[in-house]
């Protein structure tokens, strides 16, 4: 869904924080001009060589560039590029908890739990990094689960990165908001707020669901 709200516009430098298999930065690769150049990284190594292959087997694979890095690094890594003026991140979303039958569970599941935890990477410092990395005319695109987004918000604007677009998502119309999808830029103006359900009340994809994703999804 993040994939499919982003706008590129013009934008030539791209980084993927946390790239996971790649699938984010495929997509934009598919949305960006032809000359944009992505770069996707992640601590997981697993996950950076499928990045790799899934962006090598792409037709934009001129585009893509995939780093076993993590945002902490990003500053000292001589080889990627300092200032970007499209960031996106899909950004770990639960807090610490790894019990005792999810260390003994094998490599791979074990990977994906981290990977969806906040332990190697806090929201403030993601934001901090963002704000040393985004050019001072970028974006910035994330998720996170609604009810992280208002504390997000508030230390990005301590940053003077302000909320640009809001889009709050639900299941079914009845239901809460469970994320969140948020832009940010370095000016501050009112931000845009929109609402998004997946599912209408007959269970099927609304038609703004479709209309939003249907570039990406062939049962649309």
């Amino acid at each position: 869904m993040l994939g499919s709200w982003i706008e590129p516009a013009g934008a030539t430098n791209i980084l993927d924080i946390g790239t996971g298999s790649g699938l984010l930065a495929l997509m934009l690769a598919q949305k960006s001009t032809s000359t944009a150049k992505i770069l996707g990284i992640d601590i997981d190594h697993e996950a950076v060589e499928q990045a790799k292959v899934n962006g090598v087997n792409s037709p934009w694979a001129d585009k893509l560039s995939f780093v076993q890095l993590a945002a902490q690094e990003l500053q000292t890594a001589t080889h990627c590029c300092q200032s970007f003026d499209l960031i996106v991140s899909n950004p770990p979303y639960f807090p610490l908890n790894i019990t005792a039958n999810q260390q003994n569970a094998p490599k791979a599941d074990l990977s994906r739990i981290v990977a969806r935890q906040t332990t190697s990477l806090l929201h403030t410092e993601l934001l901090n990094y963002v704000n040393i990395h985004l050019s001072q005319s970028g974006c910035f695109y994330c998720v996170l689960p609604a009810d992280c987004a208002e504390n997000f918000i508030n230390y990005g604007a301590l940053l003077g990165l302000h909320l640009e677009q809001q889009l709050l998502v639900q299941t079914q119309p009845a239901a809460k908001f469970t994320r969140v999808l948020l832009k940010f830029s370095r000016y501050k103006k009112e931000a845009q707020i929109n609402r998004l359900t997946i599912y209408n009340k007959d269970k099927h994809y609304s038609d703004d669901y479709i209309s939003l994703c249907k570039a990406f999804y062939l049962a649309f």
